[in-house]
């Protein structure tokens, strides 16, 4: 969970930083393609104002007034200005360019606008301003030409500086000159202190978001800082430690405790079965001997009783079979529950066998005034079981039917296959199972009335060794309440394969 929250906040982290370059992109590449165009425009409307004194100078360009009066209109209009000069419709200077303000990109610049009118800003280095050009044509016929001004190329860093965020870097540079750095925040590259321009390995990984300038050579770029990502997840990292670190310790320690305690429940539960094995065993054979013994005076063997002294012996009879019952329940369940009890597997048809424990049980019935009666049951349906413990089986169901099932009630036994399985259904009609007592079915010792005023009597063992023995099947048991209208316990087998009266079941 804390490696998922980690990874989600990174994931917003980074897509948020993501947006914010990608804002800030779009916002620098359209306005700095706002910014040439308006200054293009300006040019050519001071060429067209000023048109007369500007082929004057063409005229006479070594006339130093001339030169002075447009210097002067030239920085009155353009303030930021660097350097400006004439040409001719070829692209030849008309003044002479003594103080070296020209170079030779300005002179590229000139001749791609003269040959095809193209006109794509770019930085030029210089030793006192690095500057871009803008260039206007002026005039017709012989006076006409080409006015040029160059203007520092610090005031496109105030666009830069307006759109950047915190821990982030925006720039423009020149892609097709090896992704050469020509404009920072902090105004021309020269501004910034380092010995290659050109953006490194590092920082090219670092490009969040790039936009192409219209009208320009140049591409808007935004860069987040050095370490953005790393650290953001070294501090996730350090708080998800400050939560697992104490997380983990709580959970050794709680592992600890509840190992500890699990084995000592284990061994009480080891020392409690071998307990109820060694009374169960020691108190099977004086069991039988009482049992055979009360059987013998019950039955007036050893002389005729007084009907007062045969009641008793027919009571002590009946619960001595009673605590033989709970006898044998208890040691099947240890037997069953230490993987002890062999089971005779063989294939057996279904149907037969339960129309055998409905006549096996129906004296039980009759006890509680119920009957069993056989529906839905298909000949020919083959299990692979031990016969006798699926007996044992359904007369725990059966018997628990009719305890628990209405007054004159008749019980019905079903059957259906569901795919690899056969589900064998019992179904009373008594007052169905509490809500609240559903969960304590098929514990061992459990009882719906577990009080003294009981009505019934049991083990509590029954549907616990039905359970067992079913899964000990390869098979289920299981129970569908239908509160006020009885309940259906069931046990799932799988089926077998064999050839019965002529039909195959599989």
């Amino acid at each position: 969970m804390l490696a998922w929250i980690a990874q989600t906040r990174l994931q917003d982290f980074k897509a948020y930083h993501t947006a914010t370059a990608q804002e800030s992109t779009t916002g620098i590449a359209s306005q700095t393609a706002r910014f040439i165009a308006e200054k293009k425009r300006l040019v050519g409307l001071f060429a067209r104002e000023y048109l007369q004194l500007i082929q004057q100078l063409a005229d006479k360009p070594h006339d130093e007034s001339l030169q002075q009066r447009l210097q002067e209109r030239i920085s009155a209009h353009f303030p930021n200005h660097f350097a400006f000069t004439l040409t001719d419709s070829d692209g030849t200077l008309y003044m002479e360019d003594f103080d070296g303000l020209i170079g030779d990109l300005c002179q590229q610049d000139i001749d791609t606008f003269v040959t095809g009118g193209e006109q794509r800003p770019r930085i030029h280095p210089h030793s006192e301003v690095y500057h871009f050009d803008i260039l206007a044509p002026f005039g017709a016929g012989a006076t006409s030409g080409n006015l040029f001004i160059s203007f520092h190329a610090d005031i496109l860093g105030g666009v830069l500086k307006n759109a950047q965020s915190p821990q982030h870097q925006t720039m423009l540079i020149y892609p097709e000159a090896s992704r050469l750095i020509e404009v920072t925040a902090d105004g021309a590259r020269i501004n910034w202190d380092r010995d290659d321009y050109r953006l490194s390995t590092d920082e090219q990984r670092r490009i969040l978001s790039r936009q192409a300038v219209p009208g320009s050579v140049w591409e808007a770029v935004d860069l987040h800082a050095p370490g953005l990502f790393t650290n953001y997840v070294a501090g996730l990292l350090r708080q998800s430690a400050f939560i697992f670190v104490p997380f983990v310790l709580v959970s050794i320690a709680m592992l600890i405790y509840v190992r500890r305690e699990e084995a000592l429940r284990r061994r009480a539960e080891k020392h409690k079965d071998e307990f109820l094995s060694v009374v169960s065993h020691e108190l099977r054979t004086p069991l039988t001997a009482i049992r055979g013994s009360l059987a013998l005076i019950d039955s007036e063997v050893t002389g005729k009783l007084e009907p007062e002294t045969k009641s008793l012996a027919t009571v002590a009879l009946s619960n001595t079979l009673r605590l033989e019952t709970l006898v044998n329940d208890i040691l099947d369940v240890q037997k069953i529950s230490a993987g002890k009890m062999d089971f005779h597997m063989r294939p057996v048809e279904l149907k037969p066998l339960l129309e055998r424990c409905i006549s096996d049980n129906r004296s039980y019935g009759e006890q509680f005034s119920s009957s069993f009666v056989l529906k839905d049951a298909s000949p020919g349906i083959i299990v692979n079981m031990d016969e006798s413990r699926i007996r044992q089986v359904m007369s725990n169901l059966l018997s628990n039917a009719a305890k628990y099932g209405a007054e004159r009630d008749t019980i019905e036994v079903g059957m259906a296959v569901n795919g690899q399985f056969v589900r064998v259904n019992v179904t009373d009609h008594g007052p169905g199972i509490p809500e609240a007592s559903r969960h304590r079915l098929f514990r061992k010792f459990e009882q719906l009335d577990s009080s003294d005023t009981r009505k019934v009597g049991g083990t509590g063992l029954g549907l616990s060794i039905v359970k067992l023995i079913a899964e000990a099947h390869g098979g289920k048991a299981g129970f569908n309440p239908e509160p006020g209208a009885g309940s259906t316990f069931y046990i799932d087998l799988p089926l077998g394969e064999a050839e019965i009266s002529g039909g195959t079941v599989n």
